[in-house]
């Protein structure tokens, strides 16, 4: 949960002070956006095969700050906003889901994906909460998140 909610963070809020000291140049930007979001892809990739639950929520944690950074050196007002506003709602959406990944561990046993499904039937009163923040985390629709996600991809097209 520290990870999710304070340390990524932390990188993010390090480009920020990188871009308002004086920034970096072009060529640099370009090649790390380009990294981050091929990164990104295999890494998107990669969670679909993944079994263990707080692993996966870990790695999606690092895809989305990876698209805050590449979003970030874009430097662009609305860039900053869509990053900015990422990572605020990434810290409360992620640590809320290693929360409940973490109750449901202390129930099961177990964080594997199979061995828990069954857990949360047995906790009602926490499958909306799951749902709820898996629902933000993944910017479902209707939601504010969707807007961010948004306005992040429209500012990588831009770039690419």
């Amino acid at each position: 949960m520290a990870l999710a909610g304070i340390l990524l963070k932390l990188g993010g809020y390090g480009i920020i002070l990188i871009l308002v000291a004086g920034g970096t140049t072009g060529l640099f930007n370009e090649f790390v956006i380009r990294g981050r979001l091929v990164g990104g892809s295999l890494l998107g990739v990669l969670i679909l095969r993944l079994t263990d639950l707080k692993v996966a929520i870990a790695y999606s944690s690092v895809v989305h700050i990876g698209m805050v950074i590449a979003v970030l050196l874009s430097s662009d007002y609305l860039g900053l906003l869509g990053g900015a506003w990422m990572m605020v709602a990434h810290g409360f959406c992620s640590s809320g889901i290693f929360r409940i990944a973490n109750i449901m561990y202390e129930r099961s046993h177990s964080r594997g994906l199979t061995s828990n499904k069954g857990v949360i039937r047995a906790l009602p009163g926490l499958r909306l909460f799951w749902f709820l923040l898996v629902v933000l985390n993944f910017s479902g629709p209707f939601t504010l998140n969707l807007f961010r996600e948004i306005l992040m991809i429209a500012r990588l097209l831009v770039v690419g």
